[in-house]
């Protein structure tokens, strides 16, 4: 018994070891993120250009500020970002913010690009609920 424990130790190690090198880890370390706030209110997202970094940490803090629900949608970003561990990606892509309240999630950007923001609740993003997160090496 005395064998076999710290072999499972030193394998369990190991697996762990080789999940956070790997090129797509499906969790993320965010200690150190840097958090950027995104105000949604009557039909607007402020900022509406979201700059994050590759491999940088972030928390985003969505405070919707208006007496109606929002979402911030945008799939393609999520899908492309790595969570903490016990998190997972928003489902659908979407995070549904209740009115006059604030949602966190903590994520690290793992692919460039242009990702397309909106919010996806009937005609918010027609009446310009929409904006773009751009994610540079």
């Amino acid at each position: 018994m005395r064998i076999v424990i710290p072999t499972i130790l030193v394998t369990l190690a190991g697996c762990t070891a080789q999940q956070s090198t790997g090129t797509s880890p499906t969790t993320a370390d965010t200690s150190g993120s840097a958090t950027v706030t995104v105000m949604m209110s009557s039909f607007s997202f402020d900022p509406d250009h979201l700059r994050l970094k590759v491999g940088q940490p972030v928390q985003l803090r969505l405070v919707n500020e208006s007496n109606g629900g929002h979402n911030f949608s945008s799939p393609t970003f999520f899908a492309a970002s790595t969570f903490p561990p016990g998190q997972s990606a928003p489902a659908n892509g979407t995070v549904e913010v209740p009115a006059l309240q604030t949602v966190d999630i903590a994520l690290v950007p793992r692919q460039a690009g242009t990702y397309q923001l909106r919010c996806t609740h009937t005609l918010h993003d027609l009446f310009g609920m929409t904006g773009a997160i751009e994610v540079t090496p």
